[in-house]
């Protein structure tokens, strides 16, 4: 296994293109290829779902994309420290991101925080959010990016673990398009033939949300659970393949909606806002952290 291999594919999903991306990694098609072809073989499973048109991954790959973007960065960012080009304490932070936000808001999120502070060398974990919360405490990260909601505060407002409000989102019920682009699936449901329910496992955030969506929304619905996972991404690939209704980020889905394969499947009733917040810890001494963060209340 080489990281060349990982590299290779973190930027055909970034290109969407085996040709763009053998354009950039200036090798050709056909070698690209081979190589994600050996990563495959090196990992078990597929990465590519070449009974489709273009580039779409599999549930694996779609998994394994969090995963090789961390090993990248963290690759080149040992390489740097190890040749001197940048600085091994003063400048490394290391950010713990819940999963979904790592792969959708936190990219190009954290493009525009290096163009302001371009010495800083970033080491990303994906996390749930319960572990997110522990590695903050435990000083195992530096800052904390994760969905709240505020009927399911994760952390108790305190001055010792001061926040900031980055953004906001949506958790929407999606579903599948059938021939004509309508919804294969459409809350409430029919009580005489519940409609398949994709869910997140018992404990993650958004399991949470989702139920207290069910609770709010003032009618019934007729869902049967079907599924269940802790990753945005499988269960978006899931209601992409026509399994049933689920429910995820609006940015989580925004490609796949403009592409036509999933719809919103239910009116605002079955829909509720959430905020994307970086926590920190106040007694984090690194100078580089109270930089960033006065950075960022200042444009807050």
């Amino acid at each position: 296994m080489h990281i060349d291999w990982f590299e290779d594919f973190v930027c055909l999903v970034e290109t969407h293109s085996f040709s763009l991306a053998a354009q950039q990694l200036k090798i050709s098609q056909p070698a690209l290829s081979r190589r994600i072809q050996a990563l495959e073989e090196w990992l078990g499973a597929p990465l590519i779902d070449r009974s489709s048109q273009g580039v779409r991954l599999t549930p694996a790959g779609r998994t394994f994309h969090t995963f090789a973007i961390d090993t990248v960065h963290r690759a080149h960012d040992m390489r740097a420290i190890l040749r001197g080009h940048a600085p091994a304490d003063g400048d490394s932070i290391h950010f713990a991101v819940a999963h979904t936000l790592s792969l959708t808001y936190f990219p190009g999120w954290l493009k525009q925080l290096k163009a302001r502070f371009p010495s800083i060398v970033s080491r990303v974990s994906a996390v749930n959010v319960q572990d997110g919360v522990a590695a903050l405490t435990r000083g195992d990260s530096d800052f904390l990016i994760t969905y709240h909601h505020p009927q399911m505060p994760i952390i108790r407002t305190s001055k010792g673990t001061p926040f900031l409000e980055l953004g906001t989102d949506r958790v929407v019920p999606y579903s599948g398009v059938n021939s004509e682009g309508k919804a294969l699936f459409e809350l409430p449901g029919n009580p005489h033939e519940r409609f398949p329910f994709l869910a997140y496992e018992a404990g993650a955030y958004l399991a949470y949300i989702v139920e207290l969506i069910l609770l709010s929304a003032g009618r019934p619905c007729h869902l049967r659970r079907s599924f269940e996972t802790h990753m945005a991404e499988s269960l978006k690939a899931m209601i992409v393949a026509g399994h049933g209704i689920g429910w995820l980020p609006e940015s989580c889905a925004i490609r796949e909606v403009h592409d036509g394969q999933l719809i919103q499947a239910g009116d605002d009733n079955w829909t509720t806002a959430i905020n994307v917040r970086i926590y920190r810890q106040i007694d984090n001494n690194k100078p580089i952290v109270d930089r960033i963060w006065q950075d960022l209340s200042d444009s807050s």
